[in-house]
């Protein structure tokens, strides 16, 4: 099974608190005097939690999560919302009590107005992860550089989202997990497939001939090739790749699979090929350091909402009379910076972490990538201005 991402497990409920491991094979069990404590607020969204994890991991502080979920109110828009906790089930609501934290790290909007209630209320200095969060809310946002967004002084961009995938987890999966590439052809190439998303296509004939060609790239370096689909790949397209590409090894997902390989094919594979829709799967593949190509979807004609948040995006950033309005209503969070993946395949080029496909596999080893250092840098430097005030 490969969920598209490596912290994609099937989760029920929310849990009132979850300490969170801060290195492999140690679990915090509470604050100690001289360290901070972290609330991680989590929801159903496995790319949240994976960027709250990884985000609290910079800095290794004691950390424990709430799992959140959420009533019908979460569909507000957030600056309607304010400081609230009105958003949440009662079961969540009841998780949200004494010992506050000091630190509060979240991903996604639907943890803002919790964010900003445990700021208000308890002091508590807020990390907000993700496009969709508001300037004014957090000691520190963290978004991604490929977004078309106005820049804020506490504004940290990273090249790449967070992920929990470093050399430790890949060593950890290489000696404890089976081997899902084993018996292949060195070279072992490993393609992650994903699938269509509000901006992208794969009809079944894209996905063929994608298979096809992928295939033949491998079959050109000497290699064997495993296909892992994604639970965002239809079954149709899953279908048109098996029947495209016989001779790969077809790793599909299911919801009823028990384990999921996808950390154990990255920790084991020789060169990765990923979809280019997938932030979260492009950056796992640039932190297990291995020679990346980048196999681009076809992308959707805009929507007119998108084309009126596009419109808003250009004004913000440029020098017109609407500048600043327009800006006003991206940092507020009425309007969400847009992803640009072609941006983002761009920057990974540039830096050295991979290659857009052309026919060939990308066999260059990429140049080191680590953010982390930089992001606790300033986690730590939020937490220094002791407690939040109003």
């Amino acid at each position: 099974m490969n969920a598209g991402c490596a912290s994609c497990a099937r989760r029920t409920g929310p849990v009132a608190a979850v300490p969170i491991p801060l290195t492999r094979g140690a679990m915090s069990d509470g604050p100690r005097a001289s360290e901070p404590l972290i609330w991680l607020l989590t929801d159903d969204r496995p790319g949240n939690r994976t960027q709250a994890v990884g985000a609290a991991r910079t800095v290794g502080w004691p950390t424990v999560e709430k799992r959140l979920a959420f009533n019908d109110r979460q569909t507000i828009a957030t600056p309607r919302l304010g400081a609230t906790l009105e958003t949440l089930d009662e079961a969540s609501r009841a998780s949200i009590v004494p010992p506050y934290p000091d630190l509060v790290i979240a991903a996604g909007r639907r943890a803002v107005p919790v964010a900003a209630w445990l700021r208000r209320e308890a002091g508590a200095r807020v990390v907000l992860i993700g496009r969709r969060t508001p300037d004014g809310v957090a000691d520190l946002t963290v978004r991604t550089a490929y977004l078309r967004q106005v820049p804020h002084p506490r504004l940290l961009e990273l090249a790449l989202p967070l992920t929990q995938i470093d050399a430790e987890r890949l060593a950890e999966a290489r000696s404890a997990e089976p081997d899902p590439l084993e018996g292949l052809a060195r070279p072992r190439v490993a393609f992650l497939v994903g699938g269509p998303t509000g901006q992208h296509d794969m009809s079944d004939a894209f996905a063929a001939g994608m298979a096809r060609e992928v295939a033949a790239a491998a079959a050109d370096a000497g290699g064997g090739l495993a296909i892992l689909t994604s639970r965002r790949t239809p079954a149709s397209a899953v279908a048109a790749i098996r029947g495209a590409a016989p001779g790969a090894r077809l790793i599909a997902w299911s919801p009823d699979a028990t384990y999921n390989p996808y950390v154990a094919t990255l920790a084991n594979a020789d060169l990765l090929v990923v979809t280019g829709e997938s932030e979260s799967m492009l950056a796992e593949a640039v932190a297990a350091g291995l020679p990346l190509t980048i196999y681009p979807l076809v992308a959707r004609p805009l929507s007119a909402k998108a084309r009126v948040r596009a419109g808003i995006a250009s004004l913000a950033l440029g020098h017109g009379p609407l500048a600043a309005l327009c800006g006003r209503v991206m940092s507020e969070g009425w309007v969400a910076p847009r992803r640009d993946l072609v941006v983002m395949h761009r920057l990974i080029e540039e830096r050295g972490w991979g290659r857009v496909f052309d026919g060939r596999l990308n066999r260059e080893p990429p140049l080191p990538h680590d953010e982390r250092r930089a992001l606790g840098d300033r986690i730590r430097a939020v937490m220094a201005e002791g407690k939040a005030t109003a």
